[in-house]
């Protein structure tokens, strides 16, 4: 019995939220090659042409990012170097060999002017220098890759130290009184669910029935959406934590970086096109709370 030959597939940013959900999600199926910012630096484009000459990826999958959203305000140079340059070093590469390019980016390329979830054609309307930063990647991308998709999402939950489903259940533990943003809104989205809905898009482009037509840009985030404050009181409730939570407004906060108010996806392109969307937000945090806290 022939062997079948596994799809190269490299994965950057793999130690982030989405990228661990990723890793574990395609190992099995494909020959990865999970980069992290200390084995492949993607602001220095020699290293990076060096990485995919030496594995000669077919898809690439474009994580890494810098996400700190006020550090990016406050260190603009990074912010462009990462976001921006660094998309356009991966972009290149892609390019090059041939290989097909899915690049995460992100709800905030929008300025939250809408009280209705943002379609792909919607004119974009960044506020700030990391929104600014990945719609410049977009850009970049669509310019130099032919064969890419580009995929905004919000809101990434799962494991790992960072990100705020995890801080607030980690604050829970030792604080009585939390004070959360009540007047931002987006959709919360799993990282496994986000990683399975790659994974299928992976699949189709595999098939007989994939179409040029098929590349561009989706939108996908779990389903529904909710403000800051309605999420963590949703995971505390599920993990009945005595602590009393009270809504602040994002002017009180003093962030460095504006924030769309409302930048909430619409994903009916990507369940015509793929025949599927994602779950609740609520049934996966609810799931995803279960298996921290067991």
């Amino acid at each position: 019995m022939v062997e079948k030959i596994k799809k190269r597939v490299l994965i950057t940013g793999s130690r982030g939220i989405l990228g661990r959900a990723l890793v574990e999600r395609l190992k099995a199926k494909y020959k990865i090659a999970a980069l992290t910012h200390k084995n492949c630096d993607i602001t220095d484009s020699k290293k990076v042409a060096a990485i995919f000459a030496r594995f000669k990826p077919e898809i690439v999958i474009h994580s890494a990012a810098c996400t700190d959203v006020d550090e990016c305000q406050r260190d603009p140079r990074k912010a462009y170097a990462v976001n921006a340059q660094g998309a356009v070093n991966i972009a290149k590469s892609c390019a090059s060999l041939g290989a097909i390019l899915i690049y995460i980016s992100t709800d905030y390329v929008f300025s939250g002017k809408k009280k209705t979830p943002y379609r792909e054609t919607d004119a974009t309307g960044p506020l700030s220098i990391y929104a600014k930063s990945k719609l410049m990647a977009e850009k970049s991308v669509r310019r130099l890759v032919k064969r890419h998709i580009i995929v905004r999402t919000s809101w990434i939950f799962g494991k790992g130290r960072k990100g705020f489903l995890n801080n607030v259940l980690s604050w829970a533990k030792s604080k009585k009184r939390l004070k959360i943003v009540s007047d931002k809104y987006s959709s919360p989205t799993s990282a496994d669910d986000l990683a399975a809905a790659l994974d299928r898009i992976i699949i189709r482009m595999g098939g007989n029935g994939w179409k040029d037509r098929f590349f561009g840009t989706y939108h996908i985030t779990s389903s529904g959406f909710c403000s800051w404050y309605g999420w963590a009181r949703y995971a505390l409730k599920n993990v009945k934590a005595k602590v009393r939570l009270e809504p602040i407004g994002m002017a009180q906060m003093g962030f460095a970086a504006r924030r769309p108010p409302f930048s909430a996806l619409d994903n009916s392109k990507y369940k015509k096109t793929f025949g599927i969307g994602l779950r609740p937000w609520q049934k996966a945090v609810k799931e995803y709370i279960k298996c921290v806290c067991n």
